[in-house]
């Protein structure tokens, strides 16, 4: 384990299989009510990466000494927070960013905890193997008007609901 000043969270959501690190870091800010820009300051994990026009919910790799750190505060094993990274080929800027909105806000594994899939950062991924549907898209501004998780939610959600009115 790192050496670390700090204590481990008092509750650490545990990230899903399929979840992206920004998913999983969005939902451990909301968690504390923090932006992920806030935690990752409080949690003394270094220079934040250079994030994407998507802000971080497309969060880059990071090293392998922060993944350490992260994984003594949320109690988890390392190479749980080595498998949900974002490939390097993947950190693009765009536009716009895919998702299925029943995937993102109705998780199987746990109701209460919408995530963002690691998988809909590929660029070659089109649709939703889950539903069978193309996947949607949502402006890469209004994801970084999001301070984490559940702001995120909130703001696409909104963006759907103004979307289906016009």
């Amino acid at each position: 384990m790192p050496f670390t000043s700090l204590r481990p969270w008092p509750l650490a959501p545990r990230p899903f299989g399929e979840e992206a690190f920004g998913s999983w870091l969005g939902r451990i800010a909301s968690r504390y009510q923090l932006s992920v820009i806030q935690t990752w300051e409080i949690n003394q994990l270094g220079t934040l990466p250079a994030l994407t026009s998507a802000g971080w919910i497309l969060f880059p790799a990071v090293p392998g000494s922060t993944l350490e750190l992260l994984a003594a505060l949320a109690r988890l094993s390392f190479d749980r927070l080595v498998r949900i990274q974002t490939p390097p080929e993947w950190m693009v800027d765009r536009p716009s960013l895919p998702y299925c909105f029943r995937c993102l806000v109705l998780n199987s594994a746990d109701i209460s905890s919408p995530r963002w899939k690691r998988r809909w950062f590929d660029p070659d991924v089109k649709g939703c193997e889950e539903h069978e549907t193309d996947l949607e898209h949502i402006p890469a501004a209004i994801l970084r008007q999001a301070p984490n998780m559940e702001h995120l939610i909130s703001l696409v959600s909104k963006y759907r609901r103004e979307s289906s009115e016009t």
